[in-house]
């Protein structure tokens, strides 16, 4: 296993209260006038369900993490200690992210009530996988996001193969120190690039969608004069 590097804190206390403040659909409009990627790139695919959405908007830079469930002996429990070491140097907020690699995702609950507690205790705010987690109501208590497909009962036999390395979740690739926005809607990657330019681009596209909104539910409102200037 390679060595671990953490990352540098990606934003101010101010930009990280900021983020916080905004949901994830405004956020993935607000990105798009910067032009830094494809329209169809920087967000998990819909497979990847918010479980807490009450817990309202979690923000944290990514610890990447590949994990297996390999059936037989009991696994070796180094990948499992380097991955608790990596979150302990990770700048606070961190969302642990765990790609399944054992092709059988829905076989393994990669945490649960220990794992988030202790993942909350050394700084993390939510756990993102395409596999499965468990202990739904003592881990919503603690206040901690999960973002998953499903739940599963049992810890198998989960292994930590990787850390630190970029993974994929359900068609987007995720590095360590990638700033994670999520919601009831899904996941949004932030590159740190438009966290400058982010609050007056958030509060045009609000302006925008008011004005666009209030003149669909008014009287005067005429489908042929809303095609006129209309972009998506």
């Amino acid at each position: 296993m390679s060595t671990f590097v953490a990352p540098q804190r990606a934003y101010t206390d101010e930009q990280l209260a900021f983020l916080k403040s905004v949901d994830s659909p405004t956020m993935a409009n607000a990105i798009e006038p910067f032009k830094l990627r494809d329209r169809t790139d920087g967000y998990v695919g819909g497979n990847i369900g918010c479980l807490f959405p009450d817990l309202g908007v979690m923000v944290g830079q990514a610890l990447t993490v590949k994990v297996t469930n390999p059936a037989g002996p009991v696994a070796g429990r180094d990948g499992y200690w380097a991955m608790w070491d990596a979150l302990e140097q990770m700048p606070s907020p961190a969302v642990l992210v765990m790609q399944d690699i054992s092709g059988a995702p829905y076989r393994c609950a990669y945490a649960g009530e220990v794992m988030a507690t202790l993942a909350q205790k050394l700084g993390a705010v939510g756990m993102v996988s395409d596999g499965g987690y468990r202990d739904l109501d003592e881990v919503h208590a603690l206040g901690m996001h999960y973002f998953c497909p499903f739940a599963v009962v049992s810890h198998g036999n989960f292994a930590i193969q990787d850390v630190g390395q970029p993974v994929w979740i359900d068609g987007q690739r995720i590095a360590t120190g990638d700033i994670l926005h999520g919601d009831a809607n899904g996941i949004v990657i932030v590159p740190q690039e438009t966290l400058a330019g982010l609050p007056e681009t958030v509060e045009e596209i609000r302006v925008r969608e008011r004005r666009v909104m209030d003149y669909i539910k008014s009287d005067s409102f005429s489908l042929a004069d809303f095609k006129v200037g209309k972009t998506y």
